[in-house]
Formats: C-alpha cells, sequence, structure tokens
C-alpha cells in the first residue's frame, strides 16, 4: 500500500521574484519567443560587476546600487544562495528605504525578495511580515488589478502554503491567477506558475481531481513558451510525472522524471535543491514500482543535497527524511523509519509550530512505525497529538486526518480491539470517497483496510465485497499483475482457504503468486515463502504433478537470494530431492542430490562430514531404480575404495551396498563379479548383523537368483531356503518380500521338476501377492506359474 505524499516543497518556479524576468505579452498576431534560460554563473558575473560599478558612484549611484544588489539577490535566490541573497537584500532595502521612503514599490520589491529569501531558508516566523508589507504596498500604489499585486499575492500564497494555512492560500493563489490571466497572456509563464502553485495546493489538501487539470495546463504552457532546458519546464515535468504516477501509468511517468532530471542537472548543476526534488519524485516513482534498490540512492542523495545547501534543519530536509522512512517502511525496516520520523518530527516542531499539519502528518506516519515495532502506546500518543492539532475544521478533509484514522484503526486491530477499529476505518473510507474519485486507488486501499477488518473478525459476507470491489478498481487502473492487487487478493485467498474453497483458493493463491513474481522477482522471500506454500498444499493434497513445478521455481529463486553455498539452500535440496523421490520422480531427485553432494564436497573438510557417504549411496540406488546399471556399480565402487573407513568390514551397511553392488553388475550380465560381491556381503552381513538380519535375507536370495540364472540349481537352493527361512522369522506373513522368496523357491523346484513341491509354495505367495496393489507384475508371475504346475502336477487318467 502506497501512501500519497502531500508534503509542500519550495521550488523557484513556485515564486515571483522581483527583477528581469518574463517578457510581456505578444501580440496575438505574432508568434511568442521562447523564453530561454540563462546559466545561473554568466549571470551571477554580470551582477557582481554591476553592483561593483554602482559603488563606485557614491550617493550619487546608490538606487543603481540598490537595483544592482537587488538582481544579485534574485540570482542568489534562484542558486539556493540564501545568505548571499540576504546580505544583498538588506543592503538594498537598506538604500532604498533611506532614499525613497517606507511607501515606494520599489522598497516593496526589495521587501518581497527578502521574503522569499526567509521562505527559502524556512524561517516562516520572519518571511510573512516583509511579504505581507509588500502587497500593501503595491495594492496602495499599483491598485489591486496590476501584475506586480498578483506576485505580491503568488508569493504570499506560498507562505500561507508553507505555513499550513490552505484556505487563505487557496484564495490569494486564486487572486493571482485571475490578475495575471487578464494582464497578461493566457499563455504567458506567469499564468502556469499560478496554474502548477494552485495545482500544489490542492495536492497537498488531497484533493487530486482539482489539481490535475491546473497541471495539465500549467505544463502545456510551459512546454511552449520555454526553452527546452529552462528548470521551470523540468518542475513542471515533475509535477506530471508525480499525477501519472498516482495513475499507475508508470511508463509514461518515468520518461518526463527523466527529462524533469536531466533538464534540472543540465541547467543547475548536481547539486541545487531543484535537482534534490527531482530526485526524490523519481525515488517515488521506484518506490510505487516496488523497485526499492534503486529508489533508495536518489532518497539518499537528494537528502544530501538538502541538508548541504539548506540546512539539516529545513523544513525540506524533514520532508526528505520523511519520503526515505516511507521506503523503509514499505520494506519492514521499522527501526530505520520510526529513526527519520522522528527527526523530521524534532524539525518541523522547530521550525513550523506544533500546530502546523505537517507536523501532524508525520506524527501519525511515526505512529504507524512505532505500532510496527510493537510499542503502541506511544503510537496512541503521537496519533493523539496528530488529532489534536487536525482537530480544527479547516482540516476536515486533510490527507493527514484520512492518515491519521487509518493508522489509529490499525493500532487498534494490533491491540486486538476489532470493535474500535471498524468506525475509523469506515471514517477514513468515507473522508476519500469524498475528496477522490471512486475508482481512485487510495479509495480502494481504504476499502480494502476495512474488508481486511471484516475478514479478521469472521464476517466473510461483508468482507468478500468489499475486497472484490478493490480488487475491481485497482486492476482497472494499474492492470492485473500489479503489486497494489496484492492485499485484496491476499485477503479473498484468506476467506476462500477458511471456508475450504480449494478451487477459488488456488485461483487467488495463483493471481497472488503472478503478481508477486511480477513485481518483487523470482528471489524475493515473499515470493518464496509463497511459492513453498503454495506447493506444500498441493503435496498435501496428492497432487505431486501440481507441487513439482512450483518446487523448481522455488530451488531457482532461493538459490539467487541465498546462494548456492547457503546451509538453508543446501536444506532446501535436501527437502525438495526428498519429495521428488518419495513421489517417484527418480531423475529429479537424482539431479538435486547431485548438486547437494557437489556442494558438500566443495566445502571445507569434505572428508568428514557423515552425510556425504550416505549422498552417493543414494544416488547409486537411484541410478540403479531408473535401470542405469552401469552408473550405479561405478558409485557402489568408488564408496567401497575412498570411504573405507565408512564401509569397512564390520559395519552392515558395507553388506548391503556389496549387495547392491551384486545386482548392478548381475543385471549387465557380469554374472562371476556379483557373485563375488553377494558372497563377500552375506559374510560381512552374517558376521555383523547376525543370522537373522533381514538384508541377510536380502543378500542371499540375490545369490541364490544368480545361480539359478545360471543353471546352478544345486548351488542356488540353500541360499534361497536360507533367504525364505530369514524371512519368515522377521517379516510380517504378508510382506511382499516373502511372496518373493516362496516364488523364487518354488521357480527352483519347478526347474528341477517337482512342480507338486511348487505348488504350495506358489499357493501362500498368491495369497500374499493378492493384499498388495504394488505387486501386480508379482502377482501375474505366480498365477501363471500356478496354473502351470498345477496342470503338470495332476496325475493323468488312462486312455479309454
Amino acid at each position: 500500500m502506497k501512501p500519497r505524499f502531500a508534503l509542500g516543497m519550495l521550488a523557484a518556479s513556485l515564486l515571483s521574484l522581483s527583477g528581469p524576468a518574463f517578457p510581456a505579452t505578444t501580440p496575438a498576431s505574432e508568434p511568442a519567443p521562447l523564453v530561454a534560460f540563462q546559466a545561473y554563473p554568466a549571470r551571477l558575473q554580470v551582477a557582481r560587476e554591476a553592483v561593483e560599478r554602482a559603488a563606485q558612484g557614491g550617493r550619487a549611484d546608490a538606487l543603481k546600487l540598490a537595483a544592482a544588489l537587488n538582481e544579485l539577490a534574485v540570482i542568489h535566490i534562484l542558486n539556493a544562495d540564501h545568505a548571499e541573497a540576504q546580505d544583498a537584500l538588506e543592503r538594498a532595502l537598506s538604500i532604498r528605504e533611506g532614499q525613497l521612503g517606507a511607501d515606494h514599490p520599489d522598497v516593496a520589491t526589495t521587501l518581497g525578495n527578502l521574503g522569499l529569501v526567509y521562505l527559502g531558508q524556512g524561517r516562516l516566523d520572519k518571511a510573512g511580515a516583509p511579504l505581507e508589507r509588500a502587497l500593501a504596498i503595491r495594492e496602495n500604489v499599483r491598485g489591486y488589478a496590476s501584475v506586480e499585486v498578483a506576485n505580491s499575492l503568488n508569493n504570499l500564497g506560498a507562505f500561507r502554503k508553507a505555513s499550513g494555512e490552505y484556505a487563505r492560500a487557496a484564495l490569494l493563489h486564486k487572486r493571482a491567477l485571475t490578475l495575471r490571466e487578464r494582464a497578461l497572456s493566457p499563455t504567458h509563464p506567469d499564468v502556469a506558475m499560478s496554474l502548477a502553485n494552485l495545482a500544489e495546493l490542492y495536492r497537498a489538501q488531497g484533493l487530486f481531481p482539482a489539481a490535475e487539470p491546473l497541471q495539465t495546463r500549467a505544463l502545456a504552457i510551459r512546454e511552449k513558451a520555454l526553452s527546452a532546458d529552462h528548470p521551470d519546464l523540468a518542475a513542471s515535468l515533475a509535477d506530471q510525472c508525480e499525477l501519472l504516477r498516482e495513475q499507475g501509468r508508470y511508463a509514461q511517468a518515468e520518461a518526463l522524471c527523466e527529462r524533469a532530471l536531466e533538464i534540472s542537472e543540465k541547467a543547475l548543476g548536481g547539486a541545487h535543491p531543484d535537482v534534490a526534488r527531482a530526485l526524490l519524485v523519481k525515488a517515488d516513482l521506484y518506490r510505487a514500482q516496488y523497485r526499492f534498490a534503486a529508489a533508495e540512492p536518489l532518497h539518499v542523495r537528494a537528502l544530501d543535497i538538502i541538508e548541504k545547501r539548506l540546512g539539516r534543519k529545513h523544513p525540506e530536509a524533514a520532508t526528505a527524511r520523511v519520503r526515505l522512512a516511507e521506503l523503509y517502511m514499505d520494506q519492514r525496516q521499522y527501526a530505520l523509519a520510526e529513526r527519520l520520523f522522528r527527526q523530521a518530527r524534532e524539525i518541523r516542531e522547530d521550525r513550523l509550530g506544533r500546530e502546523h499539519p505537517d507536523l501532524a502528518d508525520v506524527l501519525v506516519r511515526q505512529a504507524r512505525a512505532v505500532s510496527a515495532l510493537g510499542r503502541q502506546q506511544e503510537a496512541d500518543e503521537s496519533l493523539d497529538q496528530a488529532f489534536l492539532i487536525l482537530r480544527d475544521s479547516a482540516w476536515a478533509d486533510h490527507p493527514a486526518l484520512t492518515l491519521a484514522e487509518l493508522t489509529r484503526a490499525r493500532v487498534a486491530v494490533a491491540r486486538g480491539d476489532l470493535a474500535r477499529a471498524e468506525p475509523l476505518y469506515r471514517r477514513a473510507l468515507a473522508m476519500r470517497e469524498k475528496n477522490l474519485p471512486a475508482g481512485h486507488p487510495a479509495v480502494a486501499r481504504a476499502r480494502t483496510a476495512l474488508a481486511e477488518l471484516y475478514r479478521l473478525q469472521g464476517r466473510y459476507v461483508d468482507a468478500v465485497p468489499q475486497f472484490n470491489r478493490s480488487l475491481d478498481a485497482l486492476e482497472k487502473i494499474f492492470g492485473a499483475t500489479h503489486p497494489e492487487l496484492m492485499s485484496p487478493l491476499s485477503g479473498l485467498a484468506a476467506i476462500s482457504r477458511a471456508k475450504g474453497e480449494q478451487r477459488a483458493t488456488e485461483g487467488y493463491d495463483k493471481r497472488l503468486l503472478a503478481v508477486q513474481e511480477a513485481w518483487l522477482g523470482p528471489d524475493n522471500p515473499t515470493v518464496l515463502a509463497s511459492l513453498e506454500s503454495q506447493a506444500d498444499a498441493y503435496l498435501a493434497s496428492k497432487r505431486y504433478t501440481d507441487a513439482a513445478p512450483l518446487y523448481t521455481r522455488l530451488i531457482a529463486g532461493s538459490e539467487i537470494r541465498l546462494g548456492a553455498a547457503s546451509p538453508a539452500f543446501d536444506a532446501l535440496l535436501e527437502r525438495v530431492a526428498g519429495i521428488h523421490k518419495a513421489n517417484g520422480n527418480q531423475a529429479e531427485a537424482e539431479l538435486l542430490y547431485r548438486r547437494l553432494l557437489a556442494l558438500r564436497e566443495a566445502r571445507p573438510g569434505a572428508d568428514a562430514d557423515p552425510s556425504i557417504p550416505n549422498l552417493r549411496l543414494m544416488l547409486a540406488d537411484l541410478a540403479f531404480a531408473q535401470g542405469r546399471y552401469a552408473d550405479a556399480a561405478t558409485d557402489y565402487r568408488y564408496l567401497l575404495e575412498t570411504r573405507a573407513v565408512v564401509f569397512h568390514e564390520g559395519n552392515t551397511q558395507t553388506g548391503v551396498l556389496l549387495n547392491n553392488l551384486g545386482e548392478s553388475l548381475r543385471l549387465q550380465g557380469k554374472s562371476e563379479e556379483a557373485e563375488a560381491s553377494y558372497v563377500r556381503a552375506i559374510a560381512i552381513l552374517r558376521r555383523a548383523g547376525g543370522s537373522q538380519h533381514p538384508e541377510l535375507a536380502n543378500a542371499e536370495n540375490n545369490y541364490g537368483v544368480s545361480l539359478f540364472n545360471r543353471k546352478a540349481l544345486a548351488e542356488a537352493e540353500p541360499h534361497l531356503l536360507e533367504a525364505l527361512r530369514i524371512r519368515e522369522q522377521v517379516l510380517a506373513p504378508t510382506d511382499l518380500d516373502l511372496a518373493t522368496s516362496l516364488n523364487n523357491l518354488a521357480s527352483l523346484r519347478i526347474a528341477r521338476g517337482d512342480s507338486a513341491g511348487a505348488v504350495p509354495l506358489l499357493e501362500r505367495a498368491r495369497v500374499i501377492a493378492d493384499k498388495h496393489p504394488q505387486g501386480a507384475a508379482l502377482k501375474v508371475g505366480i498365477r501363471r506359474m500356478l496354473e502351470s504346475a498345477r496342470a503338470v502336477s495332476q496325475p493323468k487318467g488312462d486312455a479309454q
């Protein structure tokens, strides 16, 4: 969920500086010339030389000196060199008041510019008086409808907005716009300035529909009236970028952000506050797209510029901290975010006062952070202070009040007080529905929050339609795979799961995973958790074929995230390999086990790792199970030759391994080598495991089968009998291995012509095999032999 910023930042493009600026109106019959941008260093040099020349003229040129100082100050203001501007303006004001009197228009000019310096320094306590005095002089001298009065109205409006006096600021900006539209061309850059200021004022109050047409018109004017490298054009491009971001039109927004930043850096250099503002707009765009790694360095660079040029205690430094903190909130780095919010709060209390809505805004955001850290009492105290600031009816529609209602509701939920949360969520939703279009994402977010409360209360009938409305609205704005869809999809999936609606749950889970992967990447922890959860759910429902591809994606993403050498990745490989093996997918299991083996053998101390011999043995068994007997034999021999410390003569596992080696050799037709392995296996198993060991029965049986296949019937019989003896003693009467021994001994008797002796053995074997679905092939063989043995053993009657 992305909170919409409505935090004002002062830019030169918003202010009317008294000095050479834009040309007067051009007759409609003539094309208006583009207003070119002249770089500040060149202008600064010319202005300084003008000051030096005027200073040489003494008292006779005092007014020329004042004019030159004013022009020098204007350039310093545009370049954010406020201390230098202040010095020049204070000198100019002293000269003009002394020479012209306190009520001269030129005094108003200097006062207005001095007020802008204080505003640029964030010194709201000093900015208001000179700006108000400048307006009063101009209204008295020029009348109420002059361009100069419009300039003062514009600047006083910027001060009122910075002071949080939005209603008064709106009146001032509307008056300025009306005067400029009457006195200047409708396409004059000063008209664009008033439009942009009024749009920004509306955006600060969350009134986005009112802001958009004004901002769009301002950009259109500046595109036509200003040169392509003008910083004011960059400011409008950045504003338009924010509007497009709010609508989810990220590709268009990014192109404008890039243009705005490129123009600002080229025109102003890399360390100008306007460059910082362009960086913040781009960073917020990346944040909206969940491109957190790309956003963070932009935020950090912007904060560094602002602190160096404007000071660590400037209100804009507070705003930059808030925006960086929100980035950390999105990444659940709550401690980092809380520290930045606290710093911003201290700045705003000091520079804006304890009744400013921007202080309320940061108090609410800090409450969110401390609540996420589990400090609910502290969160409530911050919210109480914010509500005290916003209690005035002037803030009834302020975004900070909506955010405060939502945050207090979240704190109530964190405390388990769901009943208290409901009216808060309802009020927040009603406020957003009042101020925003029905399909606005902020409305959908508030609706999702209310729906989630209903879900927690078990009110699924109320929750589902709210989730669906949010989902539909967000999908129309952002498309089917935008991260904004995650919250309503998660809620709907949780409800379907709780109701046991498996098909619906799977549908929501698939959509949620598609969104997560599209925006967070295949290696994001949230994506990996979703993959594992869905795969495990399929497995629990005995749907291995659906689970397998999810496990494959889980492994690929986890390797990127964790690294192949990570113990967590090692454990995941082993777990998933075991799942494939248990579900009969030997090929996939072997692939993962071989990766696991390679990783473990590459580690220091691999020779002493007891898991490595077991892995190699498992791989040999998997190769055998897939009919790759030569590969299996190679692995078995490798273990016997290289792991003699483990596979010694006194270990029953050595006997098992030799028996398996014998089988892999026998099935390749290498009977002589196979039987040598069986003999060693039998000796080790009898000595280490005793005469009743089940693995001894396996080795005796296999040795007997090999001898039988070579027609060495007399030699095979004692081994087949010994296998049957052990199995009858240690296995359950219905064990399939017992049926196999009975079948093998019966085959030997038939081969020796004793079909009658084979029949009872086969009848016992058939009873056992009939109880085992997995013994189908053995069952068919037993039935055929039994029928044949009975036919041969039945006495034939005399011919008549």
